[in-house]
């Protein structure tokens, strides 16, 4: 590497990653540099990877991001709150202010703020707005949230973009509380964290599925509190849930699986007035037939999730604080940068005998 570079996991269109070399950028006084620890890879990075989703090649992937504070400006001290040598999550933008998405309290929907890991094109200087990288620039409206050294990298990175999701979908959005049976559509690193959500509110039975293929991550399900694990290329979803609650159905049914099948199964195991969270990604342009009249008649909500919020991260922060949870036992594999793209296809299922329940990239 040339000096005063960094190199970054760029995709430069389907399918087709290079690791390049991007000049340092220098700091303003209201931006940053962030030395990156750790990257997580999740599902949305393999959609990005096979061009499921559009995006504005060539960029930098990453979206679940920690590290430190390698540099930063006087007046982004202020904003940000944090000095050099300070371990940050960084998650989300606080978006414009002025927008109707920011001044309903919604900036995560905000269409000016900054995108990581893969909305913002790396061709134009500062060039590094994600986290499979070297290092990675902070602009202004970036939302950092300081972590002390007794939280790891790996555990910061889990807590910040996984857990923090699994909160947010399980239990703010699916409104999961003390009792509910609760089914997660999906045994991923977001389904296990869907799981932990559910059972940190007092969920009376969460039951997981996944494919044979997944039997490792069924088994974490278990270990992190799952009442019943279900292979569904070799079991009928719905006859069980409907067996387990009498008829009832399950209170509310998270979808992480990206899984057209999967939805379809979501709609009829919940009950009446039931919640369906859907928080996996089918690709850009998938249609998914649905008998809508079973929604009406039996007024279940259907309910879209995104990323968790700021309120989330920071409840996921202080419940895996107070319960010592081992979050890190998620992690499976640990990639090089130059391996991004063999880590991205293994978490796709696509290489033979490394099927990861959780993959990082530590540059």
């Amino acid at each position: 590497m040339r000096r005063g570079m960094i190199r970054a996991a760029t995709l430069v269109g389907p399918g087709r990653i290079e690791i390049r070399e991007y000049p340092r950028p220098e700091v303003p006084a209201d931006g940053a540099l962030l030395h990156i620890e750790v990257g997580g890879v999740c599902g949305t990075d393999v959609k990005y990877f096979h061009g499921a989703i559009p995006l504005p090649y060539p960029v930098i992937l990453g979206h679940e991001i920690v590290g430190r504070i390698a540099e930063i400006g006087p007046v982004a001290r202020r904003i940000h709150d944090v000095a050099e040598g300070d371990r940050v999550i960084l998650k989300g933008s606080r978006g414009c202010g002025h927008c109707p998405d920011c001044r309903r309290g919604s900036a995560r929907f905000c269409r000016t703020k900054t995108n990581y890991g893969g909305q913002v094109s790396s061709a134009a200087p500062p060039h590094l707005f994600g986290g499979f990288a070297e290092e990675l620039y902070v602009a202004p409206d970036a939302v950092l949230t300081k972590v002390g050294d007794q939280v790891s990298a790996e555990a910061a990175v889990l807590i910040g973009s996984v857990m923090a999701n699994g909160y947010q979908w399980a239990v703010v959005q699916g409104g999961a509380h003390l009792g509910d049976y609760v089914l997660i559509q999906g045994p991923g690193q977001q389904g296990l964290a869907c799981t932990f959500a559910a059972k940190a509110v007092g969920a009376g039975r969460v039951v997981v599925t996944g494919r044979t293929r997944d039997v490792e991550r069924l088994r974490m399900a278990q270990a992190w509190g799952a009442d019943r694990i279900i292979d569904v290329d070799r079991e009928d979803v719905l006859e069980i849930v409907r067996a387990e609650t009498g008829g009832a159905m399950a209170d509310v049914v998270v979808d992480v699986s990206g899984s057209s099948a999967a939805f379809a199964t979501s709609i009829m195991a919940a009950r009446r007035q039931g919640t369906v969270v859907l928080a996996g990604l089918y690709g850009t342009g998938v249609a998914t037939p649905v008998e809508l009249d079973q929604l009406v008649w039996s007024e279940r909500r259907v309910q879209g999730a995104y990323t968790g919020d700021a309120a989330a991260l920071d409840a996921t922060i202080r419940s895996v604080a107070a319960t010592g949870f081992p979050v890190v036992d998620m992690v499976s594999h640990v990639f090089s940068l130059a391996d991004t793209e063999r880590c991205i296809r293994a978490v796709g299922g696509e290489v033979a005998g490394l099927y990861p329940v959780k993959a990082l990239i530590k540059p």
